[in-house]
């Protein structure tokens, strides 16, 4: 001390005093200042957690934020919802899912009364914030977090911080807790406690991030029944599975003891559940014992139990081999919706209802088909189906389906019946022969099937020989010959090059074979909708799946839409159209199997149906495409990477043709073509009469 007094000059300050000893009163009052700058400090991380991610505004709209789109088909049958959870992916990186929203009254007491007594007993009087709890559950390490707080952690400020993200540390979470406390408050005051519970029971994370959520979803997937008629038993038990909704998961490969064990902790969850309702006295004695002695049946699972009443114990639990869970028909397009929204300049997120094109019958039923349900079977691993129909006029979306991904993934990148771009192969030839219909050639025109050469590569037909004589251009798409092909495509290469384009197909440079043997690549929604325009008359329609657009309070939006562009001539697309179906009915023709049944066309019943198949060289890709005046379909078999082969019995079975035959089933109020202006019949094939002018138009610009 002597050396610090002579290395300070300056004297000893009065208001300096030796250390007091500590009181009790001292004590408190340095405990309460602490507290306080504990919480000042905690409020400060929390208004810069809640302003460097932008949660004060979607805090002040959450009701927005967790309100999907109502989505409906052309008859306003309910496809499901489209949730917004991913709008704005660098600002929460949940993906979406889909989630169908209940009022308070259209949820079972039992559920409710199970919720808030587990997760926040106090609900009805705090304001988003316990803080009676918060030192019990630091001394406990039990969760501190309220309703309120757990919401806001689920849907505003999922993405940030330490939830949903992959990163750990102390640091997040105690940002983020913080952020909850300055939001939860927030939010209690702008919605109240009972819009809050709402909002929290449709957003509550179920089976695992990206699958399911909401009371809806679990009632339905959990047990297989509505909100409302949820038991005691299975609202414990849902209510169980919150802290760990992922162990509710089982699979068939899933060890026998490892899943009777994951089985008996969700029926722990559920009895303590049931406890604490009995503890605070919301359910009595006699309803605890009935619920407890209840032998739940989850759809997922197959559960052995022994014993009765109070004694009930689970034995093995395995999965139910019998389980099948299919999504909403709107889960597996909602981003392909949310991106012709935005596109039409509108705000998703702004969106209450739209009407789809999507006819929910024809959905459901092409769905059963490309996923193996159907008559033609399951798909080998590794080999995917894209499906798509459209309406003929306006280019409406009727169906759109694929087996691998799309059925149950929302990735535009895996619904491949959108987004596959595969080499057409010789679904491109009625492209072909309908660009030189419009320069002179007719279906009567003859060339030799016979050994020919493209840029110095020999050319063959899938069957391995040539018919050495002349056929007409109409035997030779049915029997899809590749020799026609090639001596008419080098003929008309530009011409079918400039359609090629004009249809959205993409050019393959590295492939240097003549593009009349599909070389260009598309999607089965591209193929589709350029088949289309063969009963269209000659217009080409770009495909689009919305049909109306209603804001929250029900009012139309606008949807901006580019309009049908002619492609062909009238004549030749009705010339076109006539030759797909010989392909059906001819004598020659290599679908032959797509003809109507005898009885309907005796009667004369049967709807006008065409059809092209076509399979890449190294059989990676087989395709189909078909015709009637009302529908155009495209389906496409393979290998999305482009590595494997498809089965051999697929493609010689014609797997993807014998899809087509769905649009005989779909009801059709437009059964035939009108003949346009300047077509005949010789012999009953169309062609143009001498001297029609059927030229066709200059091919509209590339589709975007």
């Amino acid at each position: 001390m002597k050396l610090w007094r002579r290395l300070t000059p300056w004297p000893r300050t009065p208001f300096v005093t030796a250390p007091q000893p500590w009181t009790l009163r001292r004590v408190v009052r340095a405990g309460l200042a602490g507290v306080g700058v504990a919480t000042l400090g905690m409020l400060a991380l929390g208004v810069a957690g809640a302003v460097t991610t932008g949660a004060f505004g979607r805090a002040w709209n959450l009701r927005a934020e967790l309100q999907p789109i109502e989505v409906q088909d052309r008859r306003g049958e309910p496809l499901g919802v489209i949730d917004h959870c991913q709008e704005n992916a660098a600002a929460n990186a949940v993906p979406c899912r889909e989630s169908l929203s209940v009022p308070l009254t259209g949820v079972s007491p039992a559920f409710l009364l199970a919720y808030v007594a587990k997760e926040d007993v106090r609900f009805f009087s705090h304001a988003g914030v316990d803080l009676g709890r918060l030192p019990r559950a630091v001394l406990s390490g039990a969760g501190g977090s309220t309703i309120t707080m757990q919401l806001l952690k689920n849907s505003v400020l999922a993405g940030h911080f330490d939830y949903d993200t992959g990163r750990r540390g102390l640091g997040l979470v105690l940002t983020r807790k913080a952020t909850e406390f300055v939001l939860a408050p927030l939010v209690t005051w702008r919605y109240g406690r009972r819009e809050v519970l709402a909002m929290s029971v449709n957003s509550l994370p179920w089976l695992g991030i990206g699958q399911r959520k909401g009371i809806y979803d679990a009632a339905h997937a959990v047990f297989g029944v509505d909100p409302a008629d949820l038991t005691l038993a299975q609202s414990a038990f849902l209510v169980g599975l919150l802290p760990a909704p992922g162990r509710y998961l089982v699979t068939e490969e899933t060890p026998p003891e490892e899943a009777t064990a994951r089985f008996r902790w969700m029926r722990t969850q559920q009895l303590l559940t049931l406890k604490i309702l009995r503890s605070h006295g919301l359910i009595r004695e006699d309803e605890y014992t009935r619920a407890a002695a209840e032998p739940l049946q989850p759809r997922l699972w197959q559960v052995e139990y022994a014993g009765s009443g109070p004694n009930l114990r689970v034995v093995s639990a395995r999965r139910n081999p019998d389980y099948r869970n299919e999504p909403e028909p709107v889960w597996a397009l909602q981003e392909l919706v949310r991106r012709e929204l935005r596109t039409a300049g509108l705000d998703p997120r702004r969106v209450g209802r739209v009407v789809l094109t999507l006819d929910r019958s024809a959905q459901a039923a092409l769905v059963r088909r490309v996923t193996g349900q159907g008559a033609t079977g399951g798909r080998p691993a590794g080999v995917a189906e894209g499906a798509a129909i459209v309406e003929v006029q306006g280019g409406g979306i009727i169906a759109l389906a694929s087996s691998t991904g799309g059925d149950q993934s929302s990735q535009p990148g895996r619904q491949w019946a959108a987004s596959a771009r595969r080499p057409v192969a010789s679904t491109v030839k009625p492209l072909l022969y309908a660009a030189a219909f419009g320069k002179g050639l007719t279906q009567l025109s003859t060339f030799r099937d016979e050994p020919t050469r493209y840029a110095g590569q020999a050319i063959r037909n899938n069957s391995g020989t040539f018919l050495n004589r002349p056929v007409t251009v109409r035997e030779a798409n049915a029997r899809s010959l590749n020799t026609v092909a090639v001596q008419v495509g080098t003929e008309h290469e530009p011409a079918l090059r400039r359609v090629l384009a004009s249809v959205g197909y993409a050019e393959d440079t590295a492939n240097h074979a003549s593009p009349a043997l599909g070389t260009y690549r598309s999607s089965p929604l591209g193929v589709a909708s350029a088949y289309a325009s063969f009963a269209n008359g000659g217009e080409l329609c770009q495909p689009h799946l919305l049909a109306e657009a209603y804001d929250r309070a029900g009012r139309p939006l606008p949807l901006p839409r580019r309009e049908c562009q002619p492609l062909w001539s009238r004549a030749v697309a009705y010339e076109t159209f006539d030759m797909l179906t010989g392909a059906v009915n001819d004598a020659a023709g290599h679908v032959h199997f797509l003809r109507a049944p005898l009885v309907q066309r005796l009667l004369g019943t049967a709807v006008p149906l065409g059809a092209k198949s076509g399979t890449t060289d190294d059989v990676r890709d087989t395709w189909c495409a078909g015709i009637t005046p009302q529908y155009a379909m495209a389906v496409w078999i393979g290998d999305p990477q482009g590595v494997q082969s498809v089965p051999a019995d697929l493609y010689r079975d014609q797997a993807a043709c014998r899809e087509i035959g769905l649009l005989r089933e779909l009801p059709h109020t437009r059964r035939s073509l009108d003949v346009p202006e300047g077509i005949t019949r010789v012999g009953g094939v169309a062609v143009p009469t001498p001297g029609a002018d059927v030229q066709n138009p200059t091919p509209p610009a590339p589709q975007r």
